[in-house]
């Protein structure tokens, strides 16, 4: 059975993906730090007949790497696809951010999906399998108000560009994720409000999307393509994207420092 470490996967587009992976034949192991959230997940998808571990872990942690490596191993003797799907937004414009701030962005977007993809190569070129990025609209068309994100994103699809190039004579795929704007927790975590949330994507479609995506292998994986090819617009008419990301994605006032 081939196996998936999905890291940030008590909510949102992890927990949907590690659902739909599940009763697609994959071995699940959900990585994340809320245990409460990991063993409902889990339950639900036993529930249906999956095959599924957790692991209770920050991916900021130095050993998070090699602990997801063995209790991957462990449970299903094999990485096929490893999936960093972990991150978070700070409300804020990026010079009021902290050093701290700044750095934290950096490390949870890029450096830890790095120290875990390192740690997890030798069985994921063994499987023949893959790494899966998770970056943003907003790395291509940064939105006003989320800081050092929009920038850390943007340090992501380079990285998957070129680790996709250095990895693929060793057969091993690099996928880069654009989910679009989704309907999940995290734009309400970050202190952002966004408007309107009508047109929002969903996590189980999005997780459909990616899945899809990592079975064929894909470079690149457009969740949404009309939010993706609403983004490449914005790039071209920067005038009128930066009217329109004003109006419609804005931090509260009481989360500006």
């Amino acid at each position: 059975m081939r196996s998936i470490v999905i890291t940030g996967a008590s909510s949102g587009i992890g927990a949907a993906l590690a659902r739909h992976a599940a009763t697609s034949g994959w071995a699940v192991l959900a990585v994340a730090r809320r245990a409460e959230r990991l063993e409902t997940l889990a339950r639900e998808i036993r529930e249906r007949g999956g095959a599924v571990e957790v692991l209770v872990a920050d991916v900021l942690a130095d050993a998070t790497p090699q602990s997801i490596v063995d209790r991957a191993v462990h449970a299903f003797g094999r990485i096929d696809v490893l999936v960093n799907n972990a991150g978070a937004a700070h409300a804020s414009t990026l010079l009021d951010e902290s050093d701290a701030q700044i750095e934290r962005q950096w490390q949870l977007h890029l450096a830890a999906p790095l120290r875990i993809a390192r740690a997890a190569l030798p069985q994921v070129e063994h499987a023949h399998g893959g790494l899966v990025f998770f970056g943003s609209g907003l790395a291509r068309v940064p939105a006003p108000g989320y800081g050092a994100y929009a920038p850390a994103k943007a340090a992501v699809r380079a990285a998957a560009i070129q680790l996709r190039r250095e990895l693929r004579a060793r057969g091993v795929f690099v996928t880069y994720v654009d989910p679009g704007v989704v309907d999940t927790e995290f734009s309400r975590a970050s202190g952002m409000e966004e408007h309107p949330a009508s047109w929002h994507a969903t996590p189980g479609a999005v997780a459909v999307a990616i899945l899809r995506g990592i079975e064929g292998r894909a470079s690149r994986v457009n969740a949404v393509p009309w939010q993706t090819a609403a983004t490449v617009l914005a790039e071209w008419l920067p005038g009128i994207a930066d009217r329109a990301l004003t109006s419609l994605v804005t931090p509260p006032e009481n989360n500006q420092r």
